[in-house]
């Protein structure tokens, strides 16, 4: 009797292992095909596809890692292929449900049709009414927003996002114009792009448009690649489209000001756009920072498969009016290349006029913010560094006695601990690591808002 059990049970990893790889085959099965269907380079495309199936029949992808950890090895193999950090191949967060509908089927006349489709076309028209007075296609996400001593201009934009439909969550969001109305009268402005993960074009168009003084309303062009296979002919459809700028902004609010940027290596895709059109446009604007990894492709946003997610840029973006150049892998060189931290003193030294006396001079804000705090005294603090190291996806670092999280290399943000091993966070909604006998940390994990939960083992 005993011998029957422990066959079942010697079994058992097997058949687990065996469930695993084929999980793993299905996801780079169907992702490949993704890719090959959808990137806007059909070599690199292939290159890609070629890669990470050679990998994956070789075996020589690591079997003791989690789900979490083999979908970041793949989407690293992919950028190291392609070169493009666009790529974003993530577990598929959400779970389908069937929903059976079950209705009675009316039978109307050609005037009640006519009737229910008046009344449809109303209430559509006065939802898109209602969506377009709350999605302002010139709100940002905003850091801080103040006038500096010497009178420096500083604004820090998060983000090209668009806004929301939903009332609250645009509560941080300000218009571009107030702000640069509230700078009219400084004698420089500082934008700082260190944090920016980049966003719409179109709201870069916008924001670049108050600083051009040209009659061209041209601003980037766009190209959108889409691929299929009929009776295995390959074939590719593609669009152009030119972005312009808004003619009609109020671009005196700029002047004859220097303009500042500040990047770092985070800064990215749209942020980096911005960067490269506003010197391009503005004779006076100088860069500051560290040199950009290059963002330069476009994407309609992520599909959700049945085994991941998945971000494949499909849009290639150029500039027409500079030989067809495109910021893709190569990013923007500062004029005054520094590390990230010290951007911001260096910039505003080189803001300040001649003999100008910043000392009796006070800051001035546009508008007090309650920022997140970080509540962390010496009972937190004396364990930070157990934290700090890598984590695959995610490095955690400790800066100034501060604990910053920063996920898949560009999005830094601050932790804020609630519990020795428990922290908040502003993306997700919650950080946590995990510590073993030992009482050393051997994992994070972090809660997404949506409620999925990722796991990576500390390296």
């Amino acid at each position: 009797m005993k011998s029957f059990f422990i066959i079942p049970l010697l079994l058992l990893p097997l058949i687990i292992f065996a469930q695993t790889d084929s999980l793993r085959f299905k996801l780079v099965d169907d992702l490949t095909k993704d890719i090959y269907r959808t990137y806007l380079d059909i070599d690199i495309a292939k290159a890609m596809c070629d890669t990470i199936n050679n990998k994956m029949l070789s075996g020589k992808y690591d079997t003791t890692l989690n789900i979490d950890e083999f979908i970041y090895e793949v989407n690293n193999d992919l950028r190291k292929v392609s070169h493009d950090n666009h790529i974003m191949i993530s577990p598929s967060h959400f779970k389908f449900r069937n929903y059976e509908y079950t209705g009675e089927m009316h039978y109307y006349s050609f005037k009640q049709w006519n009737r229910r489709g008046k009344r449809q076309n109303k209430k559509w028209e006065r939802f898109w009414e209602k969506y377009r007075n709350r999605t302002k296609y010139d709100m940002f996400s905003y850091g801080e927003i103040k006038i500096l001593p010497g009178n420096i201009g500083y604004v820090e934009i998060k983000d090209f996002n668009n806004t929301s439909f939903i009332k609250k969550e645009n509560r941080n969001r300000i218009s571009i114009k107030s702000v640069f109305e509230f700078f009219k009268n400084t004698n420089s402005i500082i934008i700082d792009f260190r944090d920016n993960l980049g966003g719409y074009i179109f709201l870069s168009a916008k924001l670049c448009s108050y600083f051009s003084s040209a009659s061209d309303p041209y601003f980037i062009t766009t190209e959108s690649v889409f691929r299929y296979d009929s009776s295995q002919i390959r074939k590719e459809v593609k669009f152009k489209n030119k972005v312009g700028i808004d003619m009609e902004v109020n671009k005196s609010l700029i002047g004859d000001k220097k303009i500042f940027i500040l990047t770092s290596k985070r800064s990215f895709s749209a942020g980096e756009l911005s960067t490269y059109k506003i010197k391009q446009l503005n004779s006076k604007t100088s860069i500051v920072g560290e040199r950009t990894t290059g963002g330069g492709n476009g994407h309609y946003g992520g599909s959700i498969e049945k085994y991941y997610s998945a971000v494949i840029p499909c849009v290639k973006v150029f500039d027409e009016k500079n030989f067809n150049y495109t910021l893709e892998a190569k990013g923007i060189k500062p004029d005054v290349e520094t590390t990230a931290d010290s951007a911001l003193s260096i910039a505003y030294n080189l803001s300040l006029q001649k003999n100008s006396d910043t000392s009796k001079s006070k800051i001035k804000y546009f508008k007090n913010r309650k920022p997140l705090i970080d509540k962390s005294d010496e009972l937190f603090r004396k364990h930070y560094n157990d934290f700090v190291g890598d984590y695959r996806k995610i490095a955690i670092t400790n800066e100034n006695q501060k604990l910053f999280m920063t996920y898949d290399r560009y999005s830094k943000q601050i932790l804020v601990p609630e519990a020795i091993n428990f922290f908040a966070t502003s993306n997700f909604e919650f950080v946590r690591f995990i510590r073993n006998s030992d009482n050393k940390v051997i994992e994070i994990q972090i809660r997404h808002k949506d409620g999925y939960l990722e796991k990576f083992s500390k390296q």
